[in-house]
């Protein structure tokens, strides 16, 4: 991790992610950290001082199991919230985050501020929408939907930016598939309607597949055989 002093590049990263509007609370003083790819951000083992505010690139977040095998949680890219499960709860992440590309992130310690930040209004309601975030995803994981091609459309539905796929990889971590079985679907659904490719694997969910009552967390499309 580089930590970058230049006012100049802190106040145009700043500004490219609307941290200001986080917050109500004047006069906080925020850094700029570079990660490279491959570099760890965080990790159980190493407890998070500061509140981090991906601006730039993309992160893969997964968790180890007891044999040592590797537990996928999430791929995402910017924006971005880390540290806000460690600011709420007082401990260390259970989860590791490793830059997947090179990742700029606006970085703000918590300790001096933590009282102040329980009593900001603004940027509590940001808390709450990523804590929101991480509640659907863990329900989407546990979604019991029976096929890859109900997954698939279920993601489409609840977790993706105006129901569009935007790269294969984040997908696979997600639908707990192969790649090769993950666009043998994609395929499928192209075919059948359901879906339409609009770019190099970019997939946006067909209008009438949008408000079919079956493609939900609560009904989750169990109906596809």
């Amino acid at each position: 991790m580089k930590k970058i002093r230049d006012p100049a590049q802190i106040h145009m990263w700043m500004e490219k992610g609307n941290i200001r509007d986080c917050f109500s609370t004047p006069d906080l003083d925020f850094q700029l950290y570079r990660y490279e790819k491959g570099e760890q951000i965080t990790s159980p083992d190493k407890r998070l001082e500061e509140l981090l505010f991906v601006v730039k690139g993309t992160i893969r977040v997964y968790g180890l199991r007891n044999n040592g095998t590797i537990s996928p949680v999430n791929q995402q890219n910017a924006p971005i919230l880390l540290g806000d499960i460690e600011f709420a709860e007082q401990g260390p992440t259970p989860f590791f985050a490793e830059a997947v590309t090179d990742v700029i992130c606006i970085a703000l310690a918590i300790q001096p501020y933590e009282k102040l930040l329980h009593t900001d209004i603004r940027f509590l309601h940001v808390l709450l929408h990523a804590y929101a975030e991480k509640l659907q995803l863990f329900a989407f994981v546990e979604a019991p939907a029976e096929t890859i091609a109900d997954r698939v459309l279920l993601y489409l539905k609840n977790f993706c930016p105006t129901h569009e796929l935007n790269g294969i990889e984040a997908a696979v971590l997600q639908l707990r598939c192969s790649r090769r079985q993950l666009q043998r679907v994609l395929q499928k659904l192209c075919a059948e309607g359901e879906i339409e490719k609009i770019g190099r694997g970019r997939y946006r969910l067909a209008t009438h597949a949008e408000h079919r009552s079956g493609i939900s967390i609560e009904q989750n499309g169990s109906q596809r055989n």
